[in-house]
């Protein structure tokens, strides 16, 4: 009971700390009007304004925040945590301002969590809005990933600092991150994120009981081109099939560089059968590609790729990943000892055949 009376008495300080930080933000507000206009005049020249989500049970102190925040950023508000984690999840803010203490008892720290925990808002930096000084609450903030915390009440000034140095710090490791996952040649992701995203598909299949095939294809006679014309010429030959992949596949799929010549797809809620027509399209459309030497006159050879696919799939389950890359690579060494420029599913037949392409 004296625990609930403190609780109780805690929040009621925290109640006149959002009074108080919703009458000081609007006072500072004006005085940051013109810096604001300039940063968000900058901010249109470079790209879209950042996405702030605001989650405040306070009506005052929301309303107050969100009129001074839409001067810079787009602006999204949510009166009570589970709104806040659905409006998270569909919008994907750049930032979230969370409050601490939340109508009906709720805890911002279990709204954190609750974000935390969802793939698509696990990245997105919270900054806690607090009336709450207790060192042991604001290290528990921290630990649980909150990347800041402003006291209330808050100068206007104080805030948008904070918030503009949150911005800056995701925005820096999203690009370390990006860099780190990413193929400096093609653009498209390297082994690192096609292991963890293979991971994550696999089992989110598994989970909700629907396809997925991977799809590894090996660009044909590389290394002669490679010693033949030269590693200029090699690299635009991968260059076009890379830009072929990310051409031809939906926004749901994903493309890595497995390795020099070879690249790999993975494709949610696709079966092998299905994967097949995706990889007879890039298989036909390479061959239509026309490489140039260094000095710009054509190259005197044609681009093949071999492809080989396996699926996970209720009809066929694999245990793991690990087998379904096996099956895969099982699929694509059949389709290069049968003279490669062509399409093998696993356990199935060539699907190169004039009769296959037009059923294609």
């Amino acid at each position: 009971m004296m625990e609930d009376m403190g609780r109780a008495a805690e929040e009621e300080r925290a109640g006149e700390a959002s009074e108080r930080f919703a009458r000081d933000t609007h006072s500072g507000f004006q005085g940051q009007a013109q810096e604001a206009e300039q940063s968000m005049r900058q901010r249109d020249r470079h790209g879209e304004m950042p996405l702030i989500l605001v989650v405040e049970d306070d009506a005052g102190t929301r309303d107050s925040l969100t009129e001074l925040l839409s001067a810079r950023y787009r602006v999204l508000s949510a009166s009570d945590g589970q709104s806040g984690v659905e409006l998270a999840r569909e919008q994907h803010p750049d930032l979230i301002l969370l409050d601490r203490f939340l109508e009906s008892g709720e805890d911002g720290l279990a709204v954190l969590e609750s974000l935390q925990h969802e793939r698509a808002t696990e990245s997105v930096p919270v900054i806690f809005i607090t009336g709450d000084s207790d060192e042991g609450t604001l290290e528990r903030c921290l630990e649980l990933g909150a990347v800041d915390f402003v006291h209330k009440p808050a100068s206007a000034r104080e805030l948008m600092a904070r918030i503009n140095r949150a911005l800056r710090q995701s925005e820096q490791q999203q690009r370390l991150k990006a860099m780190a996952q990413t193929d400096a040649l093609t653009g498209l992701a390297n082994f690192r994120a096609l292991s963890m995203r293979l991971d994550e598909e696999f089992k989110r299949s598994s989970r909700y009981d629907y396809p997925m095939s991977v799809v590894v294809i090996d660009l044909d006679h590389l290394k002669a081109i490679n010693d033949g014309m030269g590693h200029e010429v090699g690299n635009r030959a991968i260059l076009a099939l890379a830009n072929l992949l990310r051409t031809n596949l939906r926004e749901v799929d994903f493309a890595a560089r497995f390795g020099g010549d070879e690249f790999v797809a993975l494709l949610p809620h696709q079966t092998a059968a299905e994967a097949a027509v995706l990889a007879e399209r890039i298989r036909a459309g390479l061959r239509t590609v026309k490489i140039t030497r260094s000095d710009g006159r054509p190259a005197p050879f044609g681009l093949s790729v071999s492809v080989g696919i396996a699926d996970h799939s209720p009809a066929q389950p694999r245990t793991c990943t690990d087998e379904l890359l096996r099956a895969a690579d099982a699929a694509l060494y059949e389709a290069k000892r049968e003279g490669r420029d062509r399409v093998v599913v696993y356990g199935g037949s060539d699907l190169t055949s004039p009769k296959a392409a037009q059923r294609h």
